[in-house]
C-alpha cells in the first residue's frame, strides 16, 4: 500500500494538504478528474506522473508534463523510470509529495516472542516459498528498454551471470548502446555481487558508478548502459527477521557497498602450501610458518608426570593380559576335558 500527502503552498494563501491512499498497481496524478490523485493547479498537467507497482517495487514517471517531475531534487526524464522509495519527497510544480510505502509483513514479530520462534516461522516461510516456485528466489527485472517487462532468473547451478547484448550473455540485453559483455553478477556466501566488465558506458547501481565490485541489496536500481533493472530478493523480508538470531544474522552494515577484494576469496585462509608467487614454487613466510614452540605447547604437561605412575600403569596392563591368557587357557582345557569324556 502507497499512501502519498501532497502539501501545496500558493502565494498568499496558507498551506493546504491533500492525501491520496491505495493498493492499486497504477496510479497517476494529475489536475484532471480522471486522476486518481487530483490536484487541482492549474500548473499541472492533466496527466503528470503515473507511479506503478509491481513485485513490491514501486516506479514512477514524468507523462511528458508541462513543468516536470522532481524526485528528491533531481528531475525525472520523459519517458525515465525511477524506484520510488519510502519517504521519497516527489515536487510537481507548486505541490510537494511525500510518499509512505507500507509492505506487507510476512513476518510480524509478536510482543515477547522469542528469537528462535521467529527463526522457526521465517525458515518455515523461506522453505514454503522453495516448495511453491523453483524460480520464486532472487531475480532481475527490466524496467525500461527494449525489453521492459523481462524477468532474469538466477536459478540453477550457476554461480556467475553476464550481462550484455551478446548471446552468450546468460541475461541478454537488447539495446546497441549495451557492451557484449557489459557487466557480470557473481554469487557468493553473502548474497550477489555485480562488477562492470570495462564497459564503454559503464554499470550503475543508485546512481553510483560501479568502479568496484559491489554488494546488491534487495530493490537495487541497476543501470547498464541506457538499460535499467531493479534486484529483488523475495526473501528479503524473511531474512531480515533472522538477524538478530544468533547463527543467522548477516551485519549488511559492517559491510561495505563496494568491496575492495572480490568477495568469493574473502575470508578463504591461506595456507603455507600454497604457490604465492605464481611462478609454480611453494613460498612460505616465517609468520605463516609453525611456531616450534607453538608445536611442543603442552608437552610439558606430560613431563610432569610421575614416571613411578607410567611403570605402574604398564605393569597393570601387563598383568590384565596374562590373566586373560590364563583364562583363555583354563576354558580351552575344559572343552578338550569334556569332550574326551564323551
Amino acid at each position: 500500500m502507497i499512501r502519498l500527502v501532497a502539501v501545496i503552498e500558493l502565494d498568499g494563501h496558507s498551506p493546504r494538504a491533500l492525501q491520496h491512499e491505495s493498493s492499486n498497481r497504477v496510479i497517476t496524478i494529475g489536475r484532471d478528474n480522471s486522476a486518481d490523485f487530483q490536484i487541482p493547479l492549474s500548473t499541472i498537467s492533466r496527466q503528470h506522473t503515473r507511479i506503478s507497482e509491481i513485485d513490491d517495487v514501486y516506479m514512477i514517471e514524468d507523462l511528458g508534463s508541462t513543468h516536470g517531475t522532481l524526485l528528491n531534487g533531481k528531475k525525472l526524464n520523459k519517458g525515465e523510470k525511477k524506484i520510488l522509495r519510502d519517504g521519497d519527497v516527489i515536487e510537481i510544480t507548486k505541490a510537494r509529495i511525500t510518499a509512505t510505502i507500507e509492505a506487507e509483513k510476512i513476518i510480524s514479530i509478536e510482543p515477547g516472542e522469542g528469537t528462535q520462534a521467529i527463526a522457526a516461522r521465517a525458515v518455515q516461510g523461506i522453505l514454503g516459498r522453495l516448495g511453491d516456485a523453483q524460480d520464486d528466489g532472487p531475480f532481475l527485472r527490466v524496467i525500461t528498454g527494449a525489453d521492459e517487462g523481462v524477468r532474469y532468473p538466477f536459478a540453477g547451478t550457476f554461480s556467475e551471470w553476464h550481462l550484455g547484448r551478446s548471446k552468450e550473455c546468460e541475461f541478454i540485453l537488447n539495446d546497441p548502446n549495451v557492451s557484449r559483455r557489459h557487466a557480470q553478477i557473481k554469487r557468493d556466501w553473502n548474497g550477489f555481487v555485480i562488477y562492470d566488465l570495462g564497459s564503454k558506458n559503464g554499470v550503475q547501481v543508485n546512481d553510483k558508478l560501479v568502479s568496484k565490485p559491489r554488494r546488491l541489496k534487495d530493490h537495487d536500481q541497476i543501470t547498464v548502459g541506457p538499460v535499467k533493472l531493479v534486484y529483488i530478493d523475495p526473501n528479503a523480508d524473511l531474512l531480515a527477521a533472522l538477524k538478530d538470531v544468533p547463527g543467522f544474522g548477516h551485519d549488511d552494515a559492517a559491510e561495505p557497498d563496494e568491496l575492495e577484494d572480490d568477495p568469493s576469496l574473502m575470508g578463504v585462509p591461506h595456507g603455507g602450501d600454497e604457490d604465492v608467487s605464481g611462478d609454480g614454487d611453494v613460498s612460505s613466510s616465517g609468520e605463516d610458518s609453525p611456531d616450534p614452540e607453538m608445536m611442543n605447547e603442552g608437552l610439558d604437561e606430560y613431563s610432569a608426570i610421575d614416571p613411578e605412575l607410567l611403570e605402574e600403569v604398564g605393569s597393570n596392563t601387563r598383568v590384565e593380559w596374562l590373566l586373560i591368557a590364563g583364562v583363555g587357557a583354563i576354558v580351552v582345557g575344559a572343552v578338550v576335558f569334556i569332550a574326551f569324556v564323551l
